[in-house]
């Protein structure tokens, strides 16, 4: 991938998470981290100060690309920046989340409502994906109709959700449609400016797309998100 975004000068700062998990070792080439451990409100500010401090050390940054967890953490910072911060400038031009899941539990202690249902929806996907299941074929009957119905997106109504609680950067969003998690990314999706934002569905699961295809199609998403970030007006240079 960075072969192939080369040539619009691109470099990426890879950062493994804070949280080194279980049976994992700092000296385990595979060694596994995690952003947080529970995902609660409090765990997740606990993330995105985490978050913050990796900004003030080694930024700015011009994006982010959050795989998972890192989707998570990146997006619940933005939203708690846009909130708490309305008058600054945002942290990050543009955001590429691949797997991502919106945290209800960051929209709520922001004072939006979360319906049961979109509770459910959530607690659903994270049964199926610890028992190894694929996607329901409920959630898959839904998903082009949750994409555009903004009073019931996999339980969510975006309509009840405060406009300064919407991610208003350029954003790509990618999964898999074997993920049984994939609801959980159209959340995400959901409450970014459609304006901004482009989808990309591949055949895989919960994983970064593989393969030539995919990879060519996930650069030039990359590209797009970076170029709609830098049109006239934006008041950063590059």
């Amino acid at each position: 991938m960075r072969e192939v975004v080369s040539e619009a000068e691109v470099s990426f700062d890879f950062t493994d998470a804070p949280i080194l998990c279980a049976r994992s070792s700092s000296s385990d080439e595979r060694a596994v981290h995690s952003f947080f451990d529970t995902t609660t409100a409090d765990g997740m500010r606990m993330a995105h100060n985490w978050l913050a401090e990796k900004l003030t050390a080694d930024g700015p940054y011009d994006g982010v690309i959050g795989f998972c967890q890192g989707a998570t953490v990146a997006s619940g910072y933005l939203q708690f920046y846009q909130w708490q911060s309305y008058q600054d400038e945002i942290p990050f031009r543009f955001a590429i989340f691949i797997n991502g899941s919106l945290s209800l539990a960051v929209l709520k202690k922001l004072g939006a409502p979360i319906p049961d249902a979109a509770t459910r929806v959530v607690e659903e996907t994270d049964l199926r994906r610890q028992a190894d299941l694929g996607p329901s074929a409920t959630h898959v009957s839904l998903a082009r109709q949750a994409m555009f119905n903004s009073d019931d997106c996999f339980g969510l109504n975006l309509n009840e959700i405060p406009r300064e609680l919407k991610i208003r950067i350029p954003t790509v969003h990618i999964w898999g449609m074997d993920d049984p998690g994939f609801p959980t990314s159209i959340h995400l999706a959901s409450v970014c400016d459609p304006y901004l934002r482009k989808t990309y569905t591949h055949s895989g699961a919960h994983e970064v797309p593989q393969g030539t295809e995919n990879t060519r199609r996930l650069c030039d998403l990359i590209l797009w998100c970076m170029e709609r970030a830098t049109w006239p007006g934006d008041r950063r240079t590059p």
